[in-house]
């Protein structure tokens, strides 16, 4: 008997500024990255994804390492000279991210700093959307 392979959403994310939202999503037979530790709590800081049940509760999460690009590797011309980061002077861009869709998959919630000046305040909700919604979508 033939199994049907995991399901995910491939959901591509436009940002200008801390301004998020969502140009499209694509189903692809896949299977997600696996959560990295706890679920994020009240207070942290960074990006994570969150995919929470018809109770709010967290069935999957996902940390992203800057995924509003606010800031640039910067190469010196003297190429003994380190790289170092620099703040990004382009605020638009894309990314995509894996989530999965499972049965129990509501809501998918994106979340960071509300303020790119300051990275280190709490994270809030960027961008909230729904499954159902993400399933319908046609990739941007």
């Amino acid at each position: 008997m033939a199994s049907n392979p995991p399901q995910a959403l491939r959901v591509t994310f436009g940002y200008q500024g801390s301004q998020v939202r969502v140009l499209g999503s694509e189903r692809v037979a896949m299977l997600v990255p696996a959560p990295a530790g706890d679920p994020p709590v009240a207070g942290q800081t960074g990006y994570w994804l969150a995919v929470r049940d018809a109770t709010g509760r967290v069935v999957y999460h996902q940390p992203l390492q800057d995924p509003l690009q606010t800031s640039v590797e910067v190469f010196a011309p003297d190429p003994r000279q380190p790289i170092t980061r620099m703040p990004n002077p382009v605020r638009e861009g894309r990314f995509t991210a894996i989530v999965p869709d499972s049965a129990d998959a509501e809501v998918v919630e994106l979340y960071g700093p509300a303020d790119l000046a300051h990275p280190d305040e709490p994270s809030q909700e960027l961008v909230r959307a729904d499954v159902a919604r993400l399933r319908r979508m046609k990739p941007p």
